[in-house]
């Protein structure tokens, strides 16, 4: 019998079938990091927006604070400069008792602003100012939280002087009565009716009135430097408002 060796041909890969096969895969890694990236790149860009509506929605909350507090603060302001020209200038009983007590109540009206920092932080904490890509709005953010923490500063010099103020009016006033003065939007009517009233003072020594009229000329001047910090927030404040408002077109 006659054996007849069969040749099987298997057909070796040319060059060419490795450089399309290794474009292929290369074509599909590309592609899936294309698509891995402009996810990446979407999701940056809405939360980049997210964050700019919310820090835009509590920037119109804190400007408005901040301008309610500068108000009260001025008013305030002018009413300690009262208690201390009446204590320079004026005898005790030439004015109502009443009259003492309403103007002398000011100088313990503790001064505060109370920020929607929430998102400002979480910005911060979080590494969520890398979304904003835009120079201008990054150099707003964080002139605006300079602004916030400098004056936050200067609202924590209230507490060492604050306990003394305290005390001292304390020494000539019964706090009681003061009740009927502690809103701020008291018509004109009940603040004439209450400083012409009769009430009794805890001391009338002159040197008693002068040591609360000496503190007294400390937190108006403390205050009076508040209102500029205040008002240098609220300018950085209204600047970043603007900004957000533009880049992103809020409302």
């Amino acid at each position: 019998m006659e054996v007849h060796a069969h040749s099987h041909a298997h057909g070796k890969k040319t060059w060419k079938s490795y450089f399309w096969e290794f474009l292929m895969l290369f074509l599909a890694v590309f592609c899936g990091f294309l698509a891995e990236y402009q996810l990446e790149h979407k999701i940056e860009k809405d939360r980049e927006k997210q964050y700019a509506n919310s820090l835009y929605e509590d920037l119109k909350i804190d400007t408005f604070s901040i301008k309610e507090a500068i108000r009260i603060n001025d008013f305030v302001t002018r009413k300690i400069d009262t208690f201390r020209n009446m204590v320079q200038y004026e005898p005790l009983h030439s004015l109502p008792a009443g009259t003492w007590y309403y103007y002398g109540r000011f100088g313990t009206r503790y001064m505060s602003v109370p920020f929607q920092d929430a998102t400002l932080h979480q910005l911060k904490s979080s590494g969520g100012l890398r979304y904003f890509k835009s120079r201008e709005v990054a150099d707003a953010i964080a002139q605006y939280d300079q602004a916030c923490r400098r004056l936050q500063t200067q609202l924590d010099l209230q507490d060492a002087v604050y306990p003394l103020l305290l005390s001292t009016r304390n020494n000539l006033f019964n706090a009681y009565y003061f009740d009927e003065v502690m809103n701020l939007n008291l018509s004109a009517e009940k603040i004439d009716s209450f400083k012409q009233k009769t009430m009794p003072f805890l001391s009338e020594k002159k040197e008693d009135f002068i040591q609360y009229a000496n503190i007294c000329q400390l937190r108006s001047f403390n205050n009076k430097s508040l209102i500029e910090r205040k008002s240098e927030t609220l300018k950085k404040a209204e600047q970043l408002l603007a900004i957000l408002k533009i880049k992103y077109k809020l409302k």
